[in-house]
């Protein structure tokens, strides 16, 4: 069963029809993206909402955990009082959930409003998840910090977006640099990566971005086309059948003329 199937199918048919392994996560999130990327705007939201959430939140948890026994711990370093002001286990990952979930959820509302992905998203989503982690854990809060006094909660929630703006532009740049380019070509390959991941061929993606057989191109593959990009005869064939199965899911309005 392929991705091109998940939006008849979806994702709990999907996975009924796939055995558990070690690549499984992996495999499961890239084709439950391709399937969230075709449903409508809030479910994509949601989705990636919960997901960031539910990441946030282990991580505070673990970070809470980490902190109070670093403060009970005998003659440990640094002022107990300040790590126990960080919050509790629980606290941290509720702060940590809103923080992730909330970036998550506006970068995939303005990838799926503007269509692209690029650094302007990264900078909007990191103000939104920034402003509602001050205002949830409290930062300008009087005494949320030891020697803190009085502060104005929304000025230090608008001050927290401008910091987490300026750090997730910043990375986001760098990783451009080291990826050897923009970041937001990668929606053009949703299902070109799905379909090799399920072909178990990940190792040919670079030789269709390469040739620039993106997601569009799919339903006029050929076997010509496919020796271009130097894709081996056999994975050629196993591809343009994968294909050649689903082309009436790859243009609606009717079959496409066989070559």
């Amino acid at each position: 069963m392929s991705v091109l199937q998940l939006p008849e199918t979806g994702p709990l048919a999907f996975l009924k029809g796939h055995k558990l392994g070690l690549g499984t996560p992996a495999f499961i999130k890239a084709h439950f993206d391709a399937w969230t990327a075709t449903q409508a705007i809030w479910v994509d939201v949601v989705s990636a909402t919960s997901f960031g959430g539910v990441q946030g939140s282990l991580l505070g948890a673990l970070m809470g955990s980490m902190s109070q026994m670093t403060a009970s711990a005998p003659g440990a370093a640094g002022n107990p009082a300040q790590l126990m002001s960080l919050g509790t286990p629980f606290q941290q990952a509720r702060n940590f959930a809103v923080m992730t979930g909330v970036n998550a959820g506006i970068s995939t509302l303005m990838r799926r409003v503007r269509g692209v992905e690029d650094v302007q998203n990264a900078l909007v989503s990191a103000f939104g998840s920034g402003v509602c982690f001050s205002l949830v854990s409290g930062m300008g809060k009087p005494g949320a910090q030891p020697g803190s006094g009085t502060a104005n909660p929304l000025m230090a929630a608008f001050s927290a977006g401008v910091v987490f703006a300026l750090f997730q532009g910043a990375f986001y740049k760098l990783g451009e640099r080291f990826a050897g380019g923009s970041r937001a070509a990668d929606d053009d390959y949703v299902k070109v990566k799905a379909m090799l991941d399920t072909l178990g061929m990940s190792k040919y993606e670079r030789n269709f971005k390469k040739g620039l057989l993106e997601d569009r191109t799919i339903g006029l593959w050929d076997s010509s086309s496919l020796a271009e990009v130097r894709v081996p005869p056999g994975p050629r064939l196993l591809i343009l059948d994968h294909v050649d199965q689903y082309r009436h899911l790859l243009k609606p309005a009717g079959p496409l003329p066989r070559a």
